[in-house]
């Protein structure tokens, strides 16, 4: 068959961990540019991490993300910083790039595909 399968990540060389990573990321980072707070737990939750693992994970997020948020760990908050960029139009920016993250991942997949990984 010419066309992936859809269960391609969970066979066996199949590319799991790293979809799973960019999926997190994705949701996430969207998540957090749409609310102005977040419970580290709630989050954790949705990404199915443990709470201290997600803080961490929150942590990357938002230094490659370059967002502007901090953590409140005592009160188990992510925080994001005030901004005068209105929320749909966060929304928008962001998912212009969300084509060239597929296409790279197509690419990859064709890639791997291509060389029989």
């Amino acid at each position: 068959s010419s066309g992936i399968n859809a269960e391609w990540p969970l066979r066996p060389g199949g590319c799991l961990d790293e979809f799973t990573e960019n999926a997190r990321l994705i949701i996430s980072e969207i998540f957090c540019r749409i609310h102005q707070r977040i419970e580290i737990d709630m989050l954790a939750d949705n990404l199915n991490m443990e709470p201290a693992e997600a803080e961490k994970w929150v942590v990357n997020m938002i230094r490659l993300a370059h967002l502007d948020a901090k953590i409140d760990s005592k009160n188990g908050y992510v925080v994001m910083g005030g901004t005068s960029v209105p929320v749909y139009q966060k929304l928008i920016d962001k998912t212009k790039d969300l084509h060239l993250k597929a296409n790279s991942c197509c690419q990859k997949i064709d890639k791997k595909l291509t060389l029989g990984i």
